[in-house]
């Protein structure tokens, strides 16, 4: 006992409070002994216990005390203890569990002359754990209606509270509720937000992720103040153009009106368009060309007209060429008809339309360059586009060595190193125009999903910004037939709402864009591929699921997509709402979950644009910049090769797969043949010139071409769908080339026979095997065959004069599949160019006749005989 008590007092040398509360015992008080700076969940140093008893007088006295330590009571005689008392810094009473005769023990420890007792708030949940946590305003966390704990155990009751639900939720997930419930104080409020009924709308705080706020570039410069012709200055002027916006004041800074190339990354509708105008315009009235690239057709149709209306009154001339076939659709929408680009002062074009005046080295129309507009520079980093658009910069580089490159994007990772790879000077701004909101919402179930959709929708439309614009909102979603149904819902729930996606008619899309302008809807659903795409401006961004097709957004895709919200001059903040279920995955062949993917989003940073391309795709763009630049040294082009970014191959192996593909020949330099010229103009990889040269001897050339690129875009009717999954209660996919068909027939023999189907379904699976699976080939079901014989179909019925809408209608009609009139429309352009890319192809051959063979169908294709008389009263949806 003697060294126990040794040990005690040498514990109680160092400054300390003591905490005094309630024990089971009447008369009797714990006694806990902290060091004198308390800090959250400490446990105490030293603990015993306090027998008390009344004198004759009434007055409380201690009877008898003891602290525990070592497994064993140490006594001490009540002057002791009452030395010990009086030797603490503090003592603390808790409230909640101060002793029941509180006013009596205040009573004796001022007899005894200790400090003042106080009685304050601590954290229950850790006293009954045997730690001390002196509640504050900082700590404090009320977890029930009655109860309030410091935030650890606040947090550690989130997590019990959410298992009681049945709510499984990521580690990222867990972590940001836990951070809601320090931001917002309050466990049951949090819980709230997960509960059915929540409204989103009534409870902002409960939802909202972070706040980027507008930030802005201290700048007194006028557009009026800047070196640029008086005309032009007037006519920006006109058009609203008063004041430089940051990113332009820095464009400028940057060396913009002094020829300086520059990578210019900022956000959605920060002005970076007119950056290139405001050095652009002054050369093209100079006579040296203005030309803006974009990656779609769309995009580059509206610069043209806004190039075109804009810059005519000051006698500019605006060019397009997009390479878009002349089809003859009647009155689902015009064909963007390339114009005469050599009289155009300002040329709009689509990177692959540029390339191919590189290709075909036609560049006499093009003149001289004086600045050059990339917009979407990101695309660099896309598997399929990206090395085609770094190979047309090598080739635009090599042509016009003497122009000011303007590269834009809104998501660039590591801008600084792509530009330094570029060869550019950068402009990086990470501020935005209007304020942005970000919230995170949970939902159990697409019901429920649903209905906080409407409300958002309809609260926000509402919603009246100071220059008088209502607010309206872009849903992004998975799917298009995703999209339609959500459309659907929310119109049949009162709420004004319409569909936008690629494989609406180009009419349909149109009205939309103008319907949504003017604003009478409240919303357009649309699919998350479509979010680089669209120019809808959006006061708030919902998105209704986290991915896109079969695989999460990338952050590079979420942010441009989240960009939509909130447009400068228009709308005074921009909202994005994620709307989560929380352990929600797609399909199986998915990793993680769609909270894990939220977390990921919000919290990432967005990936470093790094091209790549195979050995395969690296011979294609080498091939594409000898025939471009004409050089043909084995030096000169391995220099020139270099300057690809996305190359992973030295360029020895690629003139080495060239040489065997017959696309070049080795003799006294590089030298490319008539194959691999016809192969670059078609935008064929060497390997797919040297197939189509052997299948143009076997082959029939409307097959090669649909082989090519199958129309693969095709449905099962929602109707046959619904049976099918009702018959085998399970998903089936419901694109038709997926091997849906040989599925079923599995599940009808394992399962019983036909019998889970009516009759009219098998008649429509007759009809597909009459009409599309009946080749009886080796290979099939893995074969090219049923794809291609869709497509002769598709061909048949369009030379027969139906427009897109009729196609679908048709196909609808007669097999149950559903295909939208805008995806028809492009594989029909895509069509005609590939049976074009046969007949340079076959030329190569010496096969004149196939080429007199492929004009008549492409112009049976692009004009049918009674186009005229075609069936365009068919749906749109399914």
């Amino acid at each position: 006992m003697e060294v126990a008590d040794a040990r005690i007092q040498k514990i109680l040398a160092q400054p300390y409070t003591i905490v005094i509360r309630a024990a089971r015992q009447e008369l009797v008080a714990r006694v806990e002994v902290y060091p004198a700076r308390l800090s959250d969940r400490q446990r105490a140093v030293l603990a015993g216990m306090v027998e008390f008893g009344n004198r004759p007088s009434g007055l409380l006295e201690i009877r008898r005390s003891w602290f525990v330590k070592f497994n064993k009571p140490v006594y001490y005689q009540p002057r002791e203890f009452h030395d010990f008392l009086r030797g603490a810094r503090a003592i603390v009473i808790p409230k909640g569990a101060s002793p029941p005769f509180l006013e009596d023990l205040r009573d004796f420890l001022r007899r005894i002359q200790t400090s003042e007792p106080r009685v304050v708030a601590v954290c229950m949940h850790c006293l009954r754990s045997d730690r001390l946590t002196v509640l504050t305003k900082r700590n404090a966390v009320k977890v029930s209606e009655k109860e309030v704990a410091c935030l650890t155990c606040a947090q550690a009751e989130l997590k019990l509270e959410l298992k009681s639900l049945g709510v499984n939720l990521s580690q990222g997930m867990l972590r940001q509720l836990q951070f809601q419930v320090a931001k917002i104080r309050s466990v049951q409020r949090v819980i709230e937000a997960l509960m059915p009924g929540f409204d989103p709308t009534r409870n902002p705080d409960l939802t909202l992720f972070d706040r980027i706020e507008a930030v802005g570039v201290e700048s007194t410069r006028q557009v009026g103040d800047l070196p640029l012709p008086e005309s032009f200055k007037s006519l920006l002027a006109e058009a609203g153009y008063e004041r430089l916006l940051p990113v332009q004041e820095l464009a400028v800074r940057a060396g913009l009106l002094s020829g300086e190339s520059l990578l210019v990354v900022s956000s959605t509708s920060s002005g970076k368009t007119l950056i290139g105008e405001l050095a652009g315009v002054p050369r093209a009235m100079k006579g040296r060309k203005m030309i803006y690239l974009s990656p779609l057709v769309a995009l580059t149709n509206e610069k043209y007209e806004l190039f075109r209306r804009r810059y005519r009154k000051l006698g500019l001339k605006t060019g397009i060429k997009v390479g878009m076939s002349r089809l003859d659709v009647g009155n689902e929408g015009r064909p963007i008809v390339d114009t005469d680009i050599s009289r155009a002062d300002i040329i709009c074009a689509t990177y692959e339309a540029l390339d191919l005046i590189f290709r075909s080295q036609e560049t006499e129309a093009l003149g001289d360059i004086g600045t050059v507009i990339v917009d979407e520079i990101q695309n660099l980093a896309d598997p399929e586009r990206g090395p085609e658009l770094d190979g047309l910069l090598v080739r635009l580089k090599h042509h016009a060595p003497r122009a000011q490159i303007l590269a834009l994007s809104a998501t660039v990772g590591s801008p600084k190193k792509l530009a330094k790879e570029l060869g550019l000077r950068l402009v990086n701004y990470t501020g935005r125009p209007v304020p942005l909101e970000r919230h995170l919402v949970f939902a159990r179930s697409d019901e429920e999903k649903r209905r906080i959709i409407r409300r958002l929708v309809v609260d926000e439309f509402r919603t009246v910004s100071s220059s008088g614009t209502r607010g309206q909102t872009i849903i992004f979603t998975f799917s298009r037939r995703r999209a339609h149904s959500l459309s659907d819902w929310l119109r049949e729930n009162g709420v004004s709402a319409t569909v936008y996606h690629g494989g609406l008619s180009y009419v349909r899309r149109r009205r939309v864009e103008q319907a949504y302008s003017k604003q009478r809807y409240a919303c357009v659903v649309t699919t998350a591929a479509l979010g680089a795409g669209m120019d809808l401006p959006a006061s708030q961004v919902i998105f209704e699921s986290l991915a896109m097709g079969a695989e999460w957004l990338t952050i590079a895709e979420f942010e441009q997509m989240l960009g939509r919200a909130g447009r400068l001059g228009k709308h005074d903040r921009g909202k994005v709402y994620l709307i989560v279920e929380p352990d929600r995955k797609y399909h199986s062949g998915q990793d993680r979950a769609e909270d894990e993917v939220a977390m990921d989003l919000l919290n990432g940073v967005v990936e470093d644009v790094e091209p790549f391309a195979d050995l395969e795709t690296s011979a294609e763009q080498a091939l594409a910049t000898i025939c471009a630049t004409g050089v043909t040294s084995l030096e000169d082009v391995a220099r020139v090769y270099r300057k690809h970014l996305s190359v992973s191959v030295p360029p020895s192996d690629a003139l080495k797969h060239l040489v065997r593909r017959h696309m070049v020949r080795v003799r006294k330099g590089i030298h490319v043949t008539e194959l691999g010229r016809a192969t670059t103009l078609s935008f064929l990889t060497p390997t797919q010139g040297l197939e189509v040269l052997k299948l143009t001897s076997k082959m029939d050339v409307l097959d090669i071409a649909i082989k090519l690129e199958p129309f693969e875009n095709v449905y099962l009717s929602s109707k046959l769908q619904g049976e099918i999954d009702s018959a085998f209660r399970t998903h089936m996919p419901t694109r038709f080339f997926s091997g849906v068909f040989m599925d079923i027939s599995d599940l009808s023999g394992k399962r019983g026979g036909t019998s889970r189907l009516p009759s009219w379904v098998f008649d429509v699976f007759s009809k597909w095997t009459t009409h599309f699976f009946n080749c009886g080939c080796p290979l099939f079901p893995e074969c090219d065959h049923p794809k291609i014989k869709l497509g002769r179909w598709l061909v048949e019925q369009r030379k027969a004069g139906l427009n897109p809408t009729g196609l679908a209608k048709k196909l609808h009609d007669e097999f149950h599949l559903w295909a939208y009139p805008g995806d028809i429309y492009s594989w029909l352009d895509t069509l005609i160019h590939n049976l074009k890319a046969v007949q340079r192809v076959a030329a190569v051959a010496g096969k004149v006749d196939l080429g007199v063979e492929i004009e008549g169908q492409i112009a049976r294709i692009e004009r049918p005989l009674d186009a005229q008389h075609g069936d365009n009263s068919g749906l749109e949806e399914d």
